[in-house]
């Protein structure tokens, strides 16, 4: 007898615990949700390694932003930007020099529209900001790329979305094409949240010309890259983006000459800071 009461309560215990477990939901909706009047600071690292037969820069930015949502209506939003701290360097042959567009940043505010899969158009600058011109090459393609793409609706645990990129030029006039594909790989807790955790894979293709100091080159190339982000449902939010893509290009001058093999390498990070 004495051995089976022993034992009761243990099993008694354990039924409780099974009883008020919360079940983990094995469906999310991702889709993001912006409450008007609220703003979140995050910090942002990006660093684009470029080699270019046997020349080598290394660009880097850090910064530090408040957004914020200014209004929302009919699934549209207003956001806007404040850059509160930027530092913006190149290397380039072991020498570091700082880029004037981190101070030229610094106290800016730049509005954009997104909606709840994270689409983001209408970038521009609050009020007059004269190094606008120079400025948007860094800040448009942050601001553009800032939330992962959401499909808008519930999604299974190990469930997938895709989104097909469109042609976008850069600053010197090639075209990028990145075609992106998602996965829902599991639910974890992240500093006391519930978050989905999204598996981010893309393929990029490279053409078109591009204009550099040393002449015009017509280019042509691909790339893949590799990252993750973790969604929290709760408040339809990404809390933190990790990842990398590497671009491989021929690059041939117009003018005649050996083509050169040219390398582009660029990482991200992104977290909220609380």
């Amino acid at each position: 007898m004495k051995r089976s009461i022993r034992f009761v309560p243990t099993y008694a215990t354990f039924a409780m615990v099974l009883a008020t477990t919360p079940v983990v939901a094995q469906n999310v909706t991702f889709a993001y949700k912006f409450e008007p009047g609220t703003s979140e600071r995050h910090r942002v690292k990006l660093n684009q390694e470029v080699n270019m037969g046997q020349m080598a820069v290394a660009n880097l930015a850090d910064m530090e932003v408040t957004v914020k949502c200014v209004s929302g209506a009919e699934g549209k939003y207003t956001m806007e930007v404040k850059f509160d701290k930027v530092d913006v360097s190149m290397t380039m042959m072991g020498n570091t020099s700082p880029s004037p567009i981190g101070e030229q940043l610094v106290g800016q505010s730049i509005t954009f529209t997104t909606n709840a899969s994270g689409e983001v158009t209408d970038v521009k600058p609050v009020g007059v900001f004269e190094a606008w011109g120079s400025a948007r090459q860094l800040v448009e393609p942050v601001l553009e790329g800032w939330y992962p793409h959401l499909p808008g609706k519930a999604v299974a645990l190990g469930g997938e979305w895709k989104k097909a990129g469109e042609k976008k030029p850069s600053a010197s006039g090639a075209e990028t094409q990145i075609n992106a594909s998602y996965k829902f790989k599991e639910m974890k807790k992240d500093k006391g949240r519930d978050v989905a955790v999204v598996e981010q894979t893309l393929d990029a293709t490279v053409g078109g010309k591009t204009t550099m100091p040393m002449g015009v080159f017509a280019v042509a190339g691909d790339g893949k890259g590799k990252g993750e982000f973790l969604f929290e449902p709760a408040k339809g939010r990404v809390v933190r983006v990790k990842g990398k893509i590497d671009l491989s290009m021929n690059m041939t001058p117009e003018s005649g000459g050996d083509v050169m093999e040219t390398v582009v390498t660029n990482y991200v990070e992104r977290d909220l800071l609380d």
